[in-house]
C-alpha cells in the first residue's frame, strides 16, 4: 500500500496538469493570448413603445447646438469592473433630447424600439482555455418627435428625431483566475445631424477596455454610433474591414546594375 501511494505521488509531480504553474503566476503560456474574438447578434424592434420618465432625468444636461439638444442621462459609467458587472450600468443611461424634454418629459412622444445589440468578446490563451468570456449588450430608443399641447404645426414648425435609454450592460462575465477584465462607458455630447428645422439626434458611444494579468496589459476603444432614425454603425467593426481591405505594400522593382 505504501508503495503504491509514492507511485502515485510520483505521477501527480511530472503530471502536465499539476506542472502547470498557472496559479502560483508563473507560467508563461496560460498567461499569453493565442488569439481574440468578437461576435454579434441584432435584436430590432420597430414598435411604438409608451416611455416612462426616467428615474435620474436630471442627468449630465450637456446641450449643444442651434437646436439645442440635451444629454438627460449620464456621461460616463462602468460596465465592468475587474472581471465582475459594475452594479451601477443597471441604472446607467444616456440621452439626446430637445431642451423641452428635459422640462417635460411628455413633451416628446413616438418612441420606437428598443434595438438591441449583444456583443460576445472571447479571449483564448495559449492552453487554448477561454479565460475571458464577455457578453454585453447595447440598446436604445429613437424615432420620437416634439408633441406638446400648443405645439405649431406650420411648416416653420421644428420637428426632429431623438435618442433615450441608450445602455451598455453586462449580460455574463466569466474571467479565469489570474486574468482582469473592465470595460467603461464614454459618451459624447449630443449633437444634431439633421438640420434646425429638422435636427436629428446623434451620439457616440467609446467602450473602454483592457484586458491584463501579471505580465502584460493592453486596451483599446471600441466605438458605435446611433442617430435619430435608429442607425447604429459599429465604427470599430467597419475600420477592421477597411484595414483588411488594403493590399499589402509591394516594394519596388530595383532595376539590375551593372559595372562593366
Amino acid at each position: 500500500m505504501k508503495t503504491k501511494l509514492i507511485a502515485t505521488a510520483v505521477l501527480l509531480a511530472v503530471s502536465p496538469v499539476f506542472q502547470l504553474p498557472a496559479f502560483a503566476g508563473e507560467d508563461s503560456d496560460y498567461y499569453s493570448i493565442k488569439s481574440e474574438s468578437v461576435s454579434v447578434t441584432e435584436v430590432s424592434s420597430g414598435k411604438a413603445v409608451n416611455l416612462e420618465k426616467p428615474q435620474n432625468l436630471a442627468g449630465d444636461n450637456k446641450v449643444v447646438g442651434a437646436a439645442a439638444m440635451v444629454n438627460t442621462g449620464l456621461a460616463a459609467w462602468n460596465v465592468v469592473s475587474g472581471g465582475a458587472p459594475s452594479g451601477a450600468a443597471s441604472s446607467a443611461y444616456a440621452s439626446a433630447l430637445p431642451p423641452a424634454g428635459y422640462l417635460n418629459w411628455s413633451s416628446v412622444a413616438g418612441w420606437q424600439g428598443p434595438r438591441e445589440y449583444v456583443y460576445s468578446y472571447t479571449v483564448t490563451n495559449l492552453y487554448n482555455i477561454d479565460v475571458i468570456k464577455v457578453k454585453y449588450k447595447i440598446a436604445f430608443h429613437y424615432g420620437a418627435t416634439e408633441d406638446y399641447p400648443g405645439r405649431p404645426l406650420d411648416k416653420d414648425s421644428v420637428t426632429g428625431k431623438y435618442l433615450t435609454n441608450f445602455t451598455v450592460k453586462a449580460m455574463s462575465v466569466d474571467v479565469k483566475w489570474g486574468w482582469h477584465f473592465n470595460l467603461d462607458a464614454v459618451m459624447s455630447n449630443p449633437m444634431n445631424a439633421g438640420t434646425v428645422k429638422n435636427p436629428l439626434a446623434f451620439m457616440q458611444a467609446d467602450l473602454k477596455w483592457s484586458v491584463s494579468n501579471i505580465l502584460s496589459t493592453k486596451g483599446g476603444i471600441w466605438s458605435y454610433t446611433v442617430d435619430g432614425n435608429g442607425n447604429f454603425r459599429d465604427l470599430t467593426a467597419e475600420q477592421k474591414a477597411l484595414t483588411k481591405a488594403i493590399p499589402p505594400v509591394q516594394a519596388a522593382e530595383v532595376p539590375a546594375m551593372s559595372w562593366n
